[in-house]
């Protein structure tokens, strides 16, 4: 590997490549969605915790796009492939088109720097809809409509709403308890038991019951189901 000087001379020579090539594919983004992302000023450094970055226009900072040399140049010991390399191009040219495009309003649901907008323009250009990079994240066939499916218009919400709330009925049902200490009960296979003792658990109840055999410890619910009873004050 270069030592660190001769390093840095190695990728500043490489600047005038990288910013063709970065060039040259945001010309042809910008004339297929009518924008002039290949006119904003392009800056590098050697950020070692940021591979890429967008910058608007305000607050006293210029627009310009920067990108980290030690990430998108070809000298370091280990390079971006050149998908990845394009990808994260894209990225950065996905935050650009949210600043300059008009987002339609039913991708407008998720706010942050990396929501629903950006993804929206991740869609368009092709680039991975994740905040973050990962090595071979641009080869991977990307579910748009999921991640942009805003839990407002999905339908299968109020379904999977019904059934949580179904579920917690049943679990509340089921820890109430039924019976009472001296309660008789009628099993189809051991016979009459008194209950002896009455467990509350988190959704559930067991119950302790003596049969002639002995002490069973049965599931509540299981003798609703499957058994008589009379309460200790009908006997």
């Amino acid at each position: 590997m270069l030592d660190r000087e001769m390093l840095y001379e190695a990728l500043h020579k490489e600047i005038p490549i990288l910013t063709t090539q970065i060039r040259k594919l945001y010309a042809e983004l910008d004339q297929k969605f009518h924008l002039e992302g290949a006119k904003v000023p392009m800056t590098f450094g050697m950020d070692r915790d940021c591979l890429g970055s967008y910058t608007q226009a305000g607050g006293g900072e210029r627009e310009h796009f920067h990108f980290s040399l030690l990430f998108v140049g070809y000298s370091v010991e280990h390079p971006l492939s050149r998908d990845d390399r394009m990808d994260l191009y894209k990225h950065e040219y996905a935050h650009y088109m949210q600043a300059h495009m008009k987002i339609p309003e039913k991708y407008q649901w998720q706010t942050g720097k990396h929501g629903s907008a950006w993804k929206y323009c991740c869609s368009l250009v092709g680039a991975a809809p994740t905040p973050y990079y990962k090595a071979g994240e641009a080869l991977m066939n990307h579910d748009y409509d999921k991640v942009l499916k805003s839990k407002i218009h999905d339908h299968t919400v109020p379904m999977r709403d019904h059934y949580r709330r179904e579920q917690e009925y049943k679990k509340t049902r089921d820890s109430k308890v039924q019976y009472q200490v001296g309660d008789s009960v009628e099993h189809p296979k051991f016979g009459a038991g008194s209950i002896e003792k009455v467990e509350q658990r988190a959704g559930g109840v067991h119950l302790h019951i003596r049969f002639e055999d002995g002490v069973r410890k049965m599931d509540q619910k299981w003798v609703l189901q499957t058994t008589r009873y009379r309460k200790a004050g009908d006997r």
